[in-house]
């Protein structure tokens, strides 16, 4: 991968971790502005824990993707950046656009999925 494309892929990993890291203090900042007082009935106090249990789900998403988006980024930085950890192959640029931050080819990750499947059952 020439420098253009890799600095192009950089460029795309940093605006993900930005909005990541953007919309974590959002979260945080609409969290720390409830008040319990608000709260007045148990349907109030309801709702208030299934909002919470959402967010902490997207929390953990956005916790797991930050992670891959910074492991791609390393791998910028160490020149192996656009190789699948399975394969060693390259990774399709149509792959690495729709998502910067992945590991795998498709072939490794349909392989990886399959794989998934079979030993949930």
């Amino acid at each position: 991968m020439d420098k253009k494309k890799q600095e192009y892929f950089r460029k795309l990993l940093i605006e993900k971790r930005t909005q990541i890291l953007d919309r974590t203090a959002l979260r945080v900042k609409e969290a720390l502005e409830m008040n319990r007082e608000d709260l007045v009935d148990e349907s109030d106090h309801a709702a208030a824990l299934i909002q919470q249990g959402m967010a902490m789900e997207v929390q953990e998403r956005d916790r797991l993707l930050l992670r891959d988006v910074e492991r791609a980024l390393a791998k910028l930085e160490q020149g192996v950046y656009g190789f699948c950890e399975d394969t060693e192959e390259p990774i399709d640029e149509g792959r690495l656009e729709a998502q910067p931050w992945t590991r795998f080819s498709v072939e490794a990750a349909e392989k990886r999925e399959q794989q998934r499947r079979r030993f949930a059952r």
